[in-house]
This record gives structure tokens, sequence and C-alpha cells, in this order.
């Protein structure tokens, strides 16, 4: 199985357990939905059943007044309780329990209405104790009886929704700990299937930036077979071009040198770059293999950028001259450079003067220049303690011609006096020669010279850091 089927079939697997456990979720929460709306409502019932029983309750302390001491007043808060009470059995969603309560309370109504028509008092005693009383006791039983019993289905309902919560979350772990397991199986596989594909790759870069050449004999049957077989085409050309670079004493073939380095080697670098491309992008983002991949395509960039800088120095480029702000050309590069300012942990002080003249230069080839130098910086700070970048400029005169300057400072590593007349010499470097080609000053200072231009370079010495400054005339 491919890299690729096998990435499908996870993340499909994945897909499929996310739609399960969402279908699980739904379906709880529609069905304690239901229930809450029924459990809403009984405790509705019960507040409306227990509203009902404590006025008629009240209705009777008016009845029993108005028996004991005739008075009138409460005779009429009895009337306006009725209408009350009777608004609210009303309200009463059950039919049936609706109409026992209205027949009982219609009859105590009746009852009522003798009693207040009865001038002896005697009389209304009597109608109260016969017929009032076990009227008021049957209609207050029967609405305690239907209060128990919503009680009893509201205790139900909360049975049945802490239940359902109950059944959905073990259905939810079940999935959930499904799924570790099975992915943890499928990554284990994966995993294996291409942790040694990888390191083969990872050992032979690391092998061919010692400058052992040697090719990879491994078969997987999968995307890895591609970067594989680019991989061998590097090195063989690679070993091919060496036996031309021993040869060369002389830097005056240099142009015949890069051109055979370009054609010979763009294709498969970018063969092998393309592969590690694609592999990295069908890796989870999360997955620990990814490393492996970004060292075969830092390598391969590695690789590429040497060979585009020796085309840079060996083939000159049109220029085409704008007017522009130094300024602006400089926030540009310090863009460009920026992920790699703060992998450095780098900081970046800006001094620029003010009222600067704008003048005419090839923009892309000067971006070049100053980021020469910047990642020239960063590089020589790369093991120091303090790590800051000074980035000037200002105007300045000679006898003929007036500059913008631009003065980049670092707390680098320094240059050594005796290295400091070759520090733009083609191929001259102080770093380790199997990273660096040792052209990135060498195309600087040609682009300045191109610009009619001038660059120094200052440094006190090992460990004092280093300030190269650009001259750019004012009128090109």
């Amino acid at each position: 199985m491919i890299i690729k089927n096998k990435i499908v079939t996870i993340f499909s697997f994945f897909i499929f357990l996310l739609i399960l456990l969402s279908i699980c979720l739904i379906a709880s929460m529609l069905i304690q939905r239901e229930y809450f709306v029924k459990y809403v409502q009984a405790r509705d019932k019960i507040s409306l059943l227990n509203n009902i029983l404590q006025q008629i309750t009240s209705q009777r302390l008016h009845f029993d007044y108005y028996v004991l001491a005739t008075d009138e007043k409460e005779k009429e808060n009895f009337v306006l309780a009725a209408t009350r009470i009777k608004q609210l059995i009303d309200e009463i969603s059950d039919i049936k329990e609706k109409n026992v309560i209205q027949q009982k309370y219609i009859k105590l109504l009746s009852v009522v209405e003798k009693v207040f028509n009865q001038v002896n008092k005697e009389q209304r005693f009597s109608l109260a104790i016969q017929e009032f009383f076990p009227l008021y006791e049957d209609i207050t039983n029967q609405l305690m009886d239907y209060i128990s019993v919503s009680n009893k289905e509201e205790k139900k309902l909360q049975r049945y929704m802490l239940m359902i919560n109950l059944v959905s979350v073990m259905i939810s772990v079940i999935i959930i700990i499904f799924a570790l397991i099975i992915s943890a199986n499928f990554g284990v596989k994966i995993y294996r299937s291409l942790i040694d594909p990888l390191n083969t790759i990872a050992e032979h870069t690391s092998m061919l930036a010692k400058g052992e050449y040697k090719e990879i004999k491994y078969h997987t049957g999968d995307e890895f077979d591609n970067v594989f077989s680019a991989f061998n085409r590097m090195v063989k050309d690679l070993k091919s071009l060496q036996s031309q670079i021993i040869q060369m004493d002389r830097l005056s073939n240099i142009g015949q040198l890069a051109g055979g380095i370009a054609h010979e080697l763009n294709n498969p670098l970018v063969g092998v770059l393309g592969m590690a491309q694609i592999l990295y992008e069908k890796l989870p983002p999360d997955s620990p293999l990814r490393n492996y991949v970004e060292k075969i395509e830092q390598a391969a960039t590695r690789c590429r950028e040497s060979v585009s800088r020796l085309l840079q120095f060996s083939r000159q480029k049109e220029y085409e001259y704008t007017e522009v702000d130094i300024v602006e050309v400089i926030n540009n590069v310090l863009f460009i450079a920026d992920s790699e300012l703060k992998a450095q942990n780098v900081k970046v002080i800006t001094l620029f003067s003010n009222n600067l003249p704008k003048i005419k230069v090839s923009i892309p080839h000067v971006q070049q220049a100053l980021l020469n130098i910047i990642n020239n910086a960063i590089q020589a700070m790369e093991n120091m303690n303090t790590k800051t970048l000074q980035i000037k400029t200002y105007l300045s005169k000679d006898e003929e011609t007036e500059y913008v300057c631009v003065e980049i400072q670092d707390t680098g590593c320094g240059i050594e006096k005796e290295n400091l007349g070759l520090l733009f010499e083609p191929f001259f470097t102080t770093k380790d020669k199997n990273k660096f080609a040792g052209v990135g000053l060498a195309i600087t200072k040609d682009i300045i010279l191109h610009h009619k231009g001038k660059i120094t370079v200052y440094s006190e010495g090992k460990n004092k850091g280093a300030r190269f400054t650009i001259w750019l005339p004012t009128k090109n």
C-alpha cells in the first residue's frame, strides 16, 4: 500500500468514527430534549396544582370567617378567590383531570351559594358541616392525589434523563477508546513503514554533506522509490562534477563550471525537493516523521541555493533601475529574513535617517546584496550570547559624489585581519565548506559595483563583530 492510501485509510476511519460519535450525541440530545420537555411540563403541572390547592385552602378561611361573623367583606373575598381558582383550573392541560376538578369545584360553589343565601345562622352552620366540609375535603384530597402522581412522574423522568446521560457518556468513551486503539495500530504500522526509508535517506544525506557519495540501495514499493532514484541521480552527478572541480585550479573556467553544474544538478535537485515536499504534505501535521522529511528538504534546498548563487555570480542578470526609497528596500529584506532572525533570537535595531533622497537601483539585486550580508551576520552570531543586528542609513559625500549609505553591524564572531582582504573573493569562506559555497559576499560586491557604488567591511578581530557599509550614489 502506498503512503497516500495509508493516509487516506486512516483519515477515512477517523471521519467514520467522528460521524458515528456525532450521530450518537445528536440522538442522545434529541431523546434528552423530549424527556426534558416532559419534565418541564410535569414541574409546571405540579406548580399549578399546588397553587390551586393553596387558593382553595385560603378560600376556605374566607368562608369560615363569613359563617362565624357574617362579614360581607369575607364574602366578597371568597367570590374574588373563586374567580382566580376557575382561571387556574382552566389552565390544567390534562382534560380528564381538569373536568374532575371543575365538577367538584362547581359542586362546592353551589353549596357555598346556599350558605350565603341562608339568613339563619344555625342553618348556615348546619349546611357548612353537612355539605361544604365533605366537598372541600374531597376536592383537596383529589388535588393532593394528582400532585402525588405528578411528583412520581417527575422523579421517573429525572431517572430517565440521568440514565440517558450515562449511556451517552459510556458510548462516547467506548468509541473514543476504540478510535485510540485503532489509530495507535495504524500509527505503528505507518511509522514502521516510513521510519526505515526515512532513516536511510537521512543517513545518506548526512554522508553526502560530509563528502561521501554513496547511493541508496533500498526498495519500498511506494513514493520513496522516486525519492531514492532522484537522490541517486544527484549523487552520480555530484561525483562527476567533483572530478571536474578538482581539475580546475583557476577561476577563469567558473562560467563553464557553473553552466555544467546548473544543467547536471538542477533536474535531480528539483526531483529530490519535489518528492520531499509531496511526502511532507502527505504526512499528518503532528507526525514525528516530518522532521526527517524536513532534513531531506533542507539538504536539497541548500544544494539548489549553492547552484543558484554560483550561476548568479557567473552570469550577469539584466539590471532594471527604479527610483526607490532605500528604507523600503531594507524593510522588504528584513521581512524576508524575519523568520530566520526570530529563529536565532536576533534583536534588530534600525536607525534610519530622515529625508534621504530616492535613488535609482535594481531592486531585486540590491535586495539580494542586503540579504546576503544579513544572512552572513545571522550565521556569524549563531553561537554568540549577544545577538544584535543594527542597520543604519545616512547621507555621505566625497569630493565628487553624494551617496546614500547603508551600514549593517552585527555582534558576531568577527573577522580576522588577514581575512578582511579576501572576504569578497569568490568561494572564500571561514565556515564549513560542506554547508557554504562562499559566493554570497562576492555576489554582493558585484551587485554594488554594477550600481557604481562601493562596499567596505570593518572588524576589530575575532568575536568583535563586523560592520559592512554599502555606498550607493544618489545620481546613477
